[in-house]
């Protein structure tokens, strides 16, 4: 009995230890400062971010701690493994892919609008969608010179004899613009042919490389003649480096897009200052910085008039939607089946 009792004192003990810790740590939680999950594109001095952080915190007062991601499944994960004791109020850097495949391994906060967007007709999904906020969007496009010799007007074109180990492109598995291309494929061939076409773009690419910036520097050092990219990369080079002989490639079948998101998880701490931030990137001023720096189109009216961005040619697009999780897993399927073949 006397052992008995002594369990249930050391129980009642360390409940009571665990409710004040959860309870005090609740009370002391500071409400003054905001963590913020971004990729190291958007935190890093040459992105919107510090810029960002100084406005927000003069508007407000609250103090913003940017946390570096390198992949958001792993924050997710990290997250949701930590629950209540969980670091990040808002997570940044998110495209619709991360939203598809591994968003779902935490909840996520309702966020209302506070701003009007100004979006094309295909997008109009994003103003519908609660829980995650776009703060930036631009097509998926193949950059090429000016001086390029081929005539590149579909995606079937991509399979010319001339630009056999010419293309850069990047690895689906790793890269979301090289996971946006393989569904542009699929999105707009029937599965018979979209499966024929990755086999034979195998022996196009010059490689495929795990990241777009990687993909992109080989283009860069004419390793390669195009590279997957977006519209708005001519603009990068016109506005960084005043070299106008860049390109965006118009296709036929119309271009998917690529759109990053912000969310508020629940696990959050100071949770009204996060939807406040998320918020914040969707006003005329945020936006400002966000396209100057990340070289993506702006959501609202007014950014981009009077801009290096107003030069861009208005590509005919894909409608917006999030796949679904089962179909991109086989598309990767295939897509790792040919590579395998082709090694």
């Amino acid at each position: 009995m006397k052992h008995f009792l002594a369990f249930v004192a050391v129980v009642f003990s360390c409940l009571t230890v665990f409710y004040f810790y959860r309870d005090d740590g609740q009370a002391s939680a500071d409400y003054t400062s905001l963590k913020v999950y971004g990729s190291g594109s958007f935190i890093g001095s040459w992105g919107p971010g510090p810029k960002l952080k100084e406005i927000f915190e003069k508007q407000t007062g609250i103090k913003v701690t940017y946390l570096e991601m390198s992949d958001p499944a792993l924050v997710f994960q990290k997250i949701s493994f930590e629950g209540m004791q969980a670091v990040g109020d808002v997570i940044l850097s998110l495209d619709q892919y991360d939203l598809t495949r591994s968003a779902d391994k935490l909840t996520w906060k309702s966020i209302d609008s506070k701003t009007t967007l100004n979006l094309p007709e295909t997008l109009k999904e994003l103003d519908k969608m609660e829980k995650f906020k776009a703060y930036d969007w631009a097509p998926i496009a193949f950059v090429a010179r000016d001086d390029l010799k081929v005539s590149i007007e579909k995606l079937d074109d991509l399979l010319k004899p001339e630009l056999k180990g010419r293309i850069a492109l990047e690895d689906p598995r790793t890269s979301s613009p090289g996971l946006n291309f393989l569904a542009w494929i699929y999105k707009t061939k029937s599965e018979g042919d979209a499966d024929l076409f990755v086999k034979h773009l195998m022996a196009q690419a010059h490689s495929f490389s795990p990241s777009w910036s990687t993909a992109y520097g080989l283009f860069k050092n004419k390793q390669a003649d195009i590279v997957l990219s977006y519209a708005t990369s001519p603009v990068y080079h016109l506005v960084e480096e005043k070299d106008a002989h860049f390109t965006a490639l118009e296709f036929k079948e119309g271009h998917p897009v690529q759109v990053e998101f912000a969310g508020v998880p629940d696990s959050c701490i100071n949770c009204d200052a996060g939807i406040r931030f998320v918020q914040f990137l969707q006003t005329p001023e945020a936006q400002k910085i966000i396209m100057e720096k990340n070289y993506m189109f702006p959501l609202v009216k007014g950014v981009q008039e009077g801009t290096a961005f107003d030069g861009v040619k208005n590509f005919k697009l894909l409608p917006f939607k999030l796949e679904v999780k089962e179909q991109l897993q086989k598309w990767l399927g295939t897509w790792a089946e040919h590579r395998k073949n082709e090694g």
